[in-house]
């Protein structure tokens, strides 16, 4: 029964959601410090990351995905 319970409790991702969700951990071993914080219902991602991570993950982001960031 506890199983049943925790599996009516899951939490469902929009597709825009699943995308991003994808897509940031599609880049992540390149940005291996990259650390997901937010998902929007719009798609829009979160993320912090060491310095030099954060450039790498954006422009994973950006060049696969088609993501803008400002």
């Amino acid at each position: 029964m506890l199983v049943v319970a925790l599996a009516a409790c899951a939490i469902r991702l929009s597709p825009l959601q699943e995308r991003a969700w994808d897509a940031f951990y599609e880049c992540k071993p390149k940005a291996p410090t990259a650390v997901l914080e937010q998902i929007q219902e719009d798609g829009a991602i979160s993320y912090s990351a060491r310095e030099g991570d954060v450039g790498i993950m954006q422009r994973c982001l950006e060049e696969k995905f088609g993501y803008r960031f400002h």
